[in-house]
């Protein structure tokens, strides 16, 4: 494949397709999933790499990101929500709002909070417990990552932060030695909550922040795509919930925030960073590792060997390539983060 400079000129999300103009001026069509990373916007720089045929295979952004480790806060809230105004008033409108979330209908209970800028929203299900905390002051972007967001975004008025467990599923899978009901089952955790995000989402918000994610901030338009059609039973889109990004120095590419989806980080060593293929084969290797603990509700294994078609293609429907041939990687557990070991 050839890596060339692009920018979008236009997107159809309807038709799911979107218009590169080349460096050389030549303009190509594109599938909006062969964008890797982000979502597509008219106006944005991106690289786009061709087949021999000259057909895009996969857009992504310019570089590939670096950012520091995201510090652990038991109990900290998953994500935010960035709105331009307050939650609905109890009673039928946010009953409303947040009764999409999945069946049965939920219970809701508000908690006025200790000062007029503060209250709690919980959104109960039988077994199930999500939590939603208000308040009535903008989100600081200072320090956040906003490498995806527009120079004109604004984050509201207010953020709702959403806590959807007390313990995080990969955790809990974990202290099971491995067992966990299946979070995208279709009344599962992580549908309802990404429903209920998608919710939240759909009126009078600006974006939403992945704290787990290393502080990542997305418009809500893009938060939007990531998580696609919940009602989808195939549908299990991961990228609206994790990030993954070079270390600071460059020497290793690792996901942040599996955990939140029942499953666990990976790692894979960067020899060298300059080197472009490298990169894009160590991330669509990041990405299949992912999937496959999504798609089939389960750890990766120590020394499980991973075939990875070198045009793999990861989505929130799954994974598909056109060739057989790709790299092997073999998972070794004992660290932090599940380490990649091509080979």
């Amino acid at each position: 494949m050839t890596s060339v400079s692009a920018r979008v000129l236009a997107v159809d999300r309807g038709a799911q397709r979107g218009t590169l103009r080349l460096g050389g001026g030549e303009q190509r069509s594109f599938a909006l999933g062969l964008a890797t990373g982000f979502v597509p916007l008219a106006g944005q720089e991106v690289v786009a790499l061709l087949g021999d045929d000259g057909a895009v295979e996969r857009v992504h952004l310019p570089a590939h990101p670096s950012k520091p480790e995201p510090p652990l806060v038991p109990g900290a809230s998953w994500v935010s929500v960035l709105r331009r105004g307050p939650l609905p008033a109890p009673g039928a409108a946010l009953g409303g709002l947040l009764g999409s979330a999945g069946a049965p209908p939920p219970r809701i209970v508000v908690h006025p909070g200790r000062t007029s800028d503060r209250r709690s929203v919980e959104v109960l299900w039988p077994l199930m417990h999500m939590l939603l905390s208000e308040e009535e002051r903008p989100f600081s972007l200072e320090g956040a990552d906003t490498r995806l967001l527009g120079p004109d975004f604004s984050p509201g008025t207010h953020r709702v932060s959403f806590l959807p467990a007390a313990v995080d599923p990969g955790v809990e899978r974990r202290l099971a030695g491995g067992a966990l009901a299946d979070p995208w089952a279709p009344e599962g955790r992580l549908r309802r909550a990404s429903r209920l995000l998608a919710a939240l989402l759909r009126t009078d918000a600006a974006g939403m922040v992945l704290h787990r994610a290393g502080e990542l901030v997305l418009s809500a338009e893009d938060a939007l795509a990531r998580l696609g059609d919940l009602g989808d039973a195939e549908v299990r889109p991961f990228g609206a919930w994790i990030d993954w990004a070079l270390t600071p120095d460059r020497r290793a590419y690792r996901t942040l925030g599996m955990s939140t989806l029942g499953g666990e980080d990976v790692e894979i060593a960067i020899g060298r960073a300059e080197a472009e293929v490298e990169l894009d084969s160590a991330e669509s290797a990041l990405l299949f590792a992912c999937h496959l603990q999504v798609r089939e509700n389960r750890f990766l294994g120590d020394g499980e060997v991973l075939h990875v078609p070198r045009d793999v293609r990861v989505g929130a429907r799954g994974a598909s390539a056109r060739e057989r041939t790709g790299y092997r990687y073999l998972a070794h557990r004992g660290h932090a983060r599940v380490q990649l070991v091509r080979g």
